[in-house]
């Protein structure tokens, strides 16, 4: 299970190396997030100096920080086709 976000942005390259569009990736991106959403709200409430963090801007900050790392992956992946078809 820890190595499942990985998986992810593995297949957010492979979207990108075989031309799929970005829409794959955001749905990539939105199940990456589910996945990560349980232990990072664990870890949160085990942290002393923020027991009242807003979990509501803390899921929106987590869906960009995923869509943004996955879309850069999926950048990744074509410009390595390209460089390997030309």
């Amino acid at each position: 299970m820890k190595f499942l976000p990985y998986l992810m942005l593995i297949v957010s390259f492979v979207i990108g190396y075989f031309g799929l569009t970005f829409l794959y990736v955001f749905v990539v991106a939105i199940l990456s997030t589910l996945i990560m959403f349980a232990p990072r709200r664990r870890e949160l409430r085990e942290q002393p100096q923020a027991p009242d963090q807003n979990m509501l801007l803390d899921g929106a900050f987590l869906i960009t920080q995923q869509t943004i790392l996955h879309f850069i992956l999926f950048a990744l992946g074509i410009f390595m086709a390209r460089m390997l078809a030309g």
